[in-house]
């Protein structure tokens, strides 16, 4: 059985770090530290079980990158948790409007990241 893949978008390198140490040893893990790279990884064909997305981040915010994801074909189907330090109205607006599948306050609880990161994941399974 292969172990599911993750892709983990954030342009903090500790976080980036962190997120990866916590889910390497179950999970395939790739990051990418804006979303320009990560669209470029994907229009490689690579394609994730799961993405775990930060909002603020420069070239190509959390919010464009989830929008033009949401409108592909290839890729409008990847379950996205947001992993944000936000709690505004608007933001929060916004994930519920384009098919966010989870929102991760930052800081986390590994706990509560593995929950979220497994419902995610058994809800869009395709096995």
């Amino acid at each position: 059985m292969t172990k599911k893949s993750i892709l983990i978008i954030d342009d903090d390198n500790s976080t980036r770090m962190l997120l990866g140490f916590l889910l390497k040893q179950h999970y395939t893990v790739t990051t990418k530290k804006d979303g320009i790279e990560a669209m470029l990884w994907l229009n490689e064909g690579n394609i994730p079980d799961l993405i775990l997305l930060d909002m603020s981040m420069p070239r190509l915010s959390g919010y464009n990158f989830l929008q033009n994801l949401r409108k592909s074909g290839f890729f409008k189907e990847i379950p996205v948790i947001i992993v944000s330090g936000t709690d505004r109205l608007k933001d929060i607006e916004f994930f519920l409007q384009n098919d966010l599948n989870d929102f991760l306050p930052k800081p986390f609880n590994p706990q509560n990241l593995f929950s979220k990161v497994e419902a995610a994941l058994a809800t869009h399974s395709v096995d």
